[in-house]
């Protein structure tokens, strides 16, 4: 009887093999499309909240009050444009240990102030602000003179902007980046599209 099992077993499994091995292949058909029309197209953009426009010292604050206030947060840097903006400064001092003592001096006179360190042109310069309105310039000069700093200079730059695309936000971090753009001087904070990461 085990013998007649093996031998039923052994021919069932050369047939299978056989007709796998020797027939014909034979495409595959695919499934008719049912219902074309119901196809939708996906959007290459997203809705962002777009805050901008911010010259190099204010991105970098705002990058890290944002990090702090969620530290997940999808967003990203985007070029906005340039403007003229109004640098009040003190001219660069020949080594970093003599801007420093400048800058405690002026701190003592509760002026704030800080050291330039990337610009090889502007190294130890102090930087007392960066204005967009001339008139603002001039006024905080004439303050900065009345405490006895009278080496400070104003010099027109032009600025490249950059804005902060946030993406997909949830209506509690909507309300959350309102708050924090009400602390940043001459930023907008609009609705808008921006596209996928």
């Amino acid at each position: 009887m085990k013998i007649i099992f093996i031998i039923l077993l052994a021919a069932n499994i050369a047939y299978i093999v056989g007709t796998q091995y020797y027939s014909p292949k034979q495409a595959i058909p695919l499934p008719a499309q049912t219902n074309p029309e119901k196809i939708k197209l996906v959007s290459m953009h997203e809705k962002c909240l777009i805050w901008g426009d911010f010259h190099e010292e204010q991105i970098r604050y705002a990058e890290k009050m944002l990090s702090e206030l969620r530290p997940n947060l999808v967003f990203s840097l985007e070029e906005s444009s340039g403007t003229t903006m109004y640098w009040l400064h003190i001219p660069p001092h020949a080594n970093k240990e003599t801007a420093n003592r400048e800058i405690n001096k002026l701190r003592n006179l509760g002026i704030v102030s800080f050291r330039v360190k990337d610009d090889k042109q502007w190294e130890n310069a102090i930087s007392l602000g960066i204005f967009h309105d001339q008139k603002d310039a001039l006024k905080q000069l004439k303050e900065i003179e009345k405490k006895g700093i009278s080496h400070a200079k104003i010099e027109n730059r032009h600025i490249p902007l950059r804005k902060i695309a946030i993406h997909n936000p949830s209506a509690a971090i909507k309300e959350q980046i309102q708050a924090l753009a009400e602390q940043f001087d001459d930023t907008k904070l609009i609705q808008g599209k921006c596209e996928r990461l």
